[in-house]
């Protein structure tokens, strides 16, 4: 899906990015313009390097019903559709509310018409769309821009799974019950899986079916015995069931910290990497493995014990 950007014309990944999301588009331009031509002469043009209208998504396209669009035609709000932008920005790495910012100018200059814009930098990628909403005022033409939903940071060289997987739901269905027919279907489509709330919902429901699985499958050092608690079946099950899910918990907060402190770039990516951690950081090293790191108990737990347990600890501290 990302493939084009790493060898190929920007213009020319876009087109078959969007052709891999399985979206119909009329084509504008091949060709790059300034930020003033499109957006005037604004604080955010600083960080562009060029501009791409490159395509609209109108619902004569979904029908097959193609017709040459320029960008006059455009300007003069002649289509109706989803504007498809891309801008290269030569920022190394644009905080969030910079690429939010470009994306509302956009749109404001297209005030009947909703934008997606695609942002490049560096080896990066973010997916912007901004929500549109009718002005209170019956006056006022065009809609208001609200909140950005962006897909921000994808290393097309090497896509974090979390990523991709976003990408996969930003594919269209062209058939069947849940068939995307029109740019109006597919802008509130495009909504829908950005949307924070959905995606937080998707991860914790993913938390929450990996740790009932765990609490089958794990087992943590000091259980409780039975015979020396006095236990009987019923309050034994229960005391190992809170032991395995309190440690569990316990491991998951930790992860999270870990990951969360990784992604900032705090700590370097080569000590979750196996065979760096085999060549230069833990002597035998072999986490998959029988014989190897959690071969009896936590004191052979190497890599916990000298990476994981000292980035917890040490860090919050």
């Amino acid at each position: 899906m990302l493939h084009d950007f790493k060898n190929k014309p920007f213009i020319t990944a876009l087109k078959s990015f969007f052709e891999s999301l399985n979206v119909p588009f009329n084509s504008i331009s091949d060709y790059q313009t300034s930020p003033e031509e499109v957006i005037g002469n604004k604080k955010c043009n600083e960080i562009i390097d060029a501009i791409y209208p490159f395509g609209i998504v109108t619902n004569a396209i979904f029908k097959q019903d193609e017709a040459k669009i320029t960008q006059a035609d455009i300007k003069n709000d002649k289509y109706e559709g989803i504007l498809l932008f891309g801008v290269e920005v030569s920022k190394e790495k644009p905080s969030r509310s910079e690429l939010a910012e470009i994306t509302r100018q956009i749109n404001r200059e297209f005030a009947q018409t909703p934008v997606v814009v695609v942002f490049k930098y560096g080896n990066l990628l973010t997916f912007a769309n901004a929500e549109r909403i009718d002005f209170k005022q019956t006056w006022r033409e065009g809609e208001k821009v609200g909140k950005v939903s962006m897909l921000r940071d994808i290393d097309y060289n090497n896509v974090h799974s979390g990523h991709e997987r976003i990408l996969n739901n930003l594919s269209i269905p062209r058939t069947g019950k849940n068939a995307v027919t029109s740019f109006e279907i597919l802008y509130h489509y495009w909504q829908g899986v950005l949307s924070v709330s959905i995606l937080n919902k998707t991860f914790y429901n993913e938390l929450s079916n990996w740790y009932f699985w765990a609490i089958k499958e794990v087992v943590f050092p000091n259980e409780p015995n039975q015979i020396e608690c006095a236990l009987d079946n019923e309050a034994f099950a229960e005391a190992l069931k809170e032991h395995k899910g309190k440690n569990v918990i316990r491991l998951l907060t930790r992860i999270l910290f870990i990951w969360f402190i990784k992604e900032k770039g705090l700590i370097p990516e080569e000590i979750f990497d196996e065979k760096e951690i085999a060549a230069n950081f833990i002597d035998g090293f072999t986490p998959q493995k029988p014989e190897g790191m959690f071969a009896n108990g936590k004191h052979s737990s190497k890599y916990y014990r000298a990476i994981l347990q000292n980035l917890f600890f040490a860090t919050l501290n």
